[in-house]
Parts: C-alpha cells; structure tokens; sequence
C-alpha cells in the first residue's frame, strides 16, 4: 500500500475476497458443513482434554478468560503499535501513527458492525453447552471464567485480532505482523480450551470477516487517503506546537 500514488490493487483484493467466501461458502454449504462440523467437534475434545483433570491448568486457563486478560491482549496489541510507531524504520512518525489510529478505528467499527448488526441476532450455542462430557472452567474454581455463549458465533476476539493481524501486516510489515499473530493466538486459544467458541468461530467467522473486509481499505485509495489525510493533519499539529514552543519564554 503507497501513499503517493494510491490505487486500487485487484489481485490481493480478489485474493483476499476470494479465500473470506470460500471460508464462509464452505461453512453453509450442506456438501461441506459436514466436515466442518467433524473438525469443530474433534478440536473442541481435544482442547478441552487439556483442562479435563488438572487443577493448575484449569486455573491457568481459567485466568485466560477473565475480562483481565482481556485486557492484558488489549494492552500488548496497544503496545506493540505503540513501538511500531516511535521505533519502526518505515515511513515518518506522522505516517506511522496515522496508520496507527486506522487501525483502531477499523477495529471498533467492524467489530460494531460484524456483532450488533450482522451476526446480532444469530444463536449459536458453544461447544460447553452442546458436547457431553465437557469440563466446564467456571465449575472448577471461583474465578467464574467465561466458559459458554449461546452467540458464539463470529468469534469476537478471533475478528478483533484478525482483523488486528491483517491491517498490521499490511502497514507494518512481516516482522510485526508476526508478532500480532503471536498475540492472535494468545487471545483466542483460552476460549476454545473452555469451550467458549468453536474453531470455525475464529477461523470461519473471525478470519473470514476480517479477509472480506480489509482489503477494501489496505488494497484500495481509501486506506492511502485515509492515512495521508490524518499524517498531514499531525504535521500541521505539530509544526503549530513548535511554533508554540518557540513563543513560550523560558525561565
């Protein structure tokens, strides 16, 4: 993606549109549904197997869950902008965070849209509430982790940090787009250990979402423009500043 000459890019547009439809075409699909549905059933055991007897990882698992941890994901994706921001060799410090606050306001926005508009009304009982026998997280301590959703269906985190993987790769480049990938895995994985999401949650409805989206702002003028017009914005923001500064007596 350039700022100087933005343009439309068809082929990663159609590549990208093309696998986000073939994820959610296969899903609906009844020749297909089938074998999603064996790979949701098998992953949703397994994973839960690892907090089936012991105590210690039942805890562990257990504070992956909590709205703290939540935050803790939050806190490192903030912190890893924040770096590419002031550190990163690419573009200039306005450009940078410019791209920075796109990609948060991206973030809020197809998260608005995907879990109260589109999917808002869709029941989708978790694995917790469907499979038998299934350790349930909340029943083993007193830390009450999420653990069961009867709208599990996108998963919330999984298109928050799609979507947060995708737009960072794009910006920033492959070192901290694996990095963000690192952090992807971090926030999903304690939700389908409980059983709070299936896999085709995250892979179908968050990675899904987030491959139909994106690239309508990265692989078209809109992110280019959008980008330029908030780095100038800070450009004449901060050269008002230093002329403030200039100003101010010093004592």
């Amino acid at each position: 993606m350039t700022l100087d000459h933005p343009r439309w890019q068809p082929g990663p547009i159609l590549a990208s549109l093309s696998a986000g439809v073939l994820l959610f075409a296969t899903y609906l699909a009844p020749g297909t549904a089938g074998l999603w549905h064996v790979l949701d059933v098998h992953a949703a055991f397994a994973l839960n197997g690892l907090v089936a007897h012991n105590h210690g990882e039942q805890l562990v698992w257990s504070f992956g869950n909590l709205r703290g941890f939540d935050y803790l994901v939050g806190l490192a994706m903030l912190g890893l902008m924040v770096h590419y921001v002031v550190r990163a060799p690419r573009g200039t410090t306005p450009v940078r965070a410019a791209q920075a606050v796109v990609i948060c306001v991206l973030l809020v926005g197809l998260v608005s849209i995907t879990r109260n508009l589109i999917f808002s009304h869709v029941p989708h009982d978790s694995p917790s509430l469907v499979l038998q026998p299934f350790t349930l997280l909340a029943h083993t301590n007193g830390l009450n982790a999420k653990d069961a959703s009867h709208t599990s269906f996108p998963g919330d985190h999984a298109t928050v940090v799609a979507t947060f993987v995708y737009l960072l790769w794009a910006f920033a480049g492959r070192r901290y787009g694996w990095v963000a990938l690192g952090i992807a895995v971090v926030a999903c994985l304690p939700r389908l250990v409980a059983g709070a999401h299936w896999l085709t949650d995250d892979l179908v409805g968050g990675l899904g979402t987030a491959l139909i989206s994106v690239p309508c702002v990265v692989f078209t003028p809109i992110g280019p423009w959008l980008v330029a017009g908030l780095a100038n914005m800070f450009v004449r923001l901060g050269g008002r500043a230093g002329e403030y500064a200039s100003l101010t007596p010093r004592r």
